[in-house]
């Protein structure tokens, strides 16, 4: 990834690349260092770094070449869980945007399409406060879940907090319908979790709360991940319990609990705390298969020396809940404190992102890693990470920079951000005889940014993306040439 970046007109700075044909963007590194690509599931990386300089929505290829950015510049306003979603019966982009709080944020939930266009925006409904970053997943190409950090007043005398002050962070959850944006289904923790099921003391960090005021409520519970079974049940986890709760889609009563202070199940094989992004992939009346990202520490409470993807299977009869595999990050593993998550591929394989380490993994279905890439600022951190195939047509067009020097060779940068179906530039130009635009050279595609270079002057230029069967896909503006810097 970060090899000949000159001699392609790229710049690169310790954790970020930039483009000739676009400055604008200033995309972070990717260093892949595991690529095993004969076993790896197809599809692109999908990440929305923050904490670093240039926090955005990301695609990128496996090798680290950037397929899009779609950041705006703003270092305030952050996005979270960049993922391919099903609306409408086609496949959009989905994310999060908004302010970042202590341990929450505050913001909307966007959905655009294949041109890299918003189709909608999702909020919360019902009078609450702004959506949170915790979740946002589409069911079914019409409803769409998402979490809300929701202070409110509470008696908190018996934790030293005396009256009229009191406030405990409810983790909500709510499903919505898109297009109506009409309120499905609600669950707050504060009805059915008591606060005697947490692990983090009243005060414990900036992120728990000391419970004084709505802005500083004691975040008891911390909601991290929502998921609705086949049944029309919710599994929800919490990372301030430790614990993951399956949750009545008809009344909002706690059916089972996995982990935390009160499990319904024996887990003779494993323990899991702090964890994040609880899903069902398999469901009957006996028998339930999960997966979950086990932290195993949150710099307060510590379980493993470790974090871990897992799949479990739970018994309901027998009420015992069994590891059936742990998936860990090759050499001595990695230890993340907060955020992560797992999806099981396709193909069967795993793929894991680290969260508050920037890294991003993929394992055979026996563990094995056979992808392994590392964000280069070390100070990112990532929420989640996901693996898709997708196509897009950006609305944009193209984009080209040319230099020359008077009378003499002239050099193309040309890249289409979000382009991904295109495999191969046609440059054309002008002459200082006429004015008629003569194709001057065929090049395939070279990763985000492609280079070339005539040995003559151009008056005028432009280039045009060209499909594997030789349709034109779409041409850049008509570019006069700039001096060499």
């Amino acid at each position: 990834m970060i090899l000949g970046l000159v001699s392609r007109g790229m710049a690169e700075q310790a954790s970020w690349i930039s483009f000739q044909s676009r400055p604008d963007i200033h995309a972070p590194l990717l260093n892949v260092s595991i690529n095993e690509e004969s076993l790896a599931t197809p599809g692109y990386i999908f990440v929305a770094p923050f904490k670093t300089d240039i926090p955005g929505p990301y695609i990128y290829t496996t090798d680290g070449e950037l397929v899009w950015s779609g950041s705006d510049g703003s270092t305030t306003e952050l996005f979270h869980g960049l993922h391919v979603c099903n609306y409408g019966g086609s496949d959009h982009l989905c994310f999060f945007q908004g302010t970042q709080i202590e341990g929450y944020a505050r913001g909307r939930n966007v959905i655009l399409n294949k041109e890299y266009q918003p189709t909608t925006v999702v909020q919360s409904g019902q009078g609450l406060t702004l959506s949170d970053m915790h979740e946002l997943e589409v069911i079914d190409g019409e409803s769409l879940l998402l979490t809300v950090y929701q202070p409110r007043p509470y008696d908190l005398s018996a934790y030293g907090v005396k009256p009229p002050a009191g406030w405990a962070m409810d983790g909500v959850f709510q499903e919505i319908d898109i297009k109506s944006g009409e309120v499905l289904f609600e669950w707050g923790s504060l009805d059915h979790i008591p606060l005697t099921e947490t692990y983090v003391p009243l005060g414990l960090n900036p992120v728990v709360g000391d419970g004084l005021s709505n802005t500083t409520a004691w975040d008891y519970f911390h909601i991290n991940s929502v998921d609705k079974s086949s049944q029309g049940d919710y599994v929800v986890s919490a990372r301030h319990t430790s614990g993951i709760y399956k949750i009545s889609g008809k009344d909002g009563s706690v059916i089972w609990r996995l982990g935390g202070k009160n499990s319904t199940f024996d887990m003779p094989n494993f323990n899991f705390s702090s964890q994040h992004d609880a899903r069902v992939h398999a469901e009957n009346e006996t028998h339930t298969v999960l997966s979950l990202f086990d932290n195993g520490s949150d710099n307060y409470r510590n379980t493993s020396l470790t974090s871990s993807g897992m799949i479990v299977a739970l018994d309901h009869e027998t009420n015992t809940a069994t590891l059936i595999k742990r998936f860990e990050a090759p050499g001595e593993g990695l230890r993340s404190t907060s955020q992560g998550n797992t999806q099981l591929l396709p193909n069967g394989n795993m793929l894991i992102g680290w969260g508050s380490i920037p890294s991003i993994s993929e394992h055979t279905a026996d563990g094995t890693p056979i992808y392994f890439a590392t964000l280069m600022d070390n100070d990112s951190m990532n929420y989640r990470t996901f693996k898709y195939n997708w196509t897009a047509t950006p609305a944009d067009s193209p984009a080209l920079a040319v230099r020359a020097p008077p009378n003499g060779a002239t050099t193309f940068w040309a890249s289409w951000n979000g382009g991904t179906d295109y495999s191969h530039w046609n440059f054309y130009g002008t002459s200082a005889d006429s004015d008629d635009f003569v194709l001057l050279a065929r090049i395939g595609k070279q990763g985000f940014q492609t280079t070339y270079t005539s040995s003559n002057f151009h008056p005028q230029t432009f280039a045009e993306a060209v499909a594997e069967d030789g349709s034109s896909m779409r041409k850049s503006s008509v570019v006069k040439p700039s001096l060499p810097h």
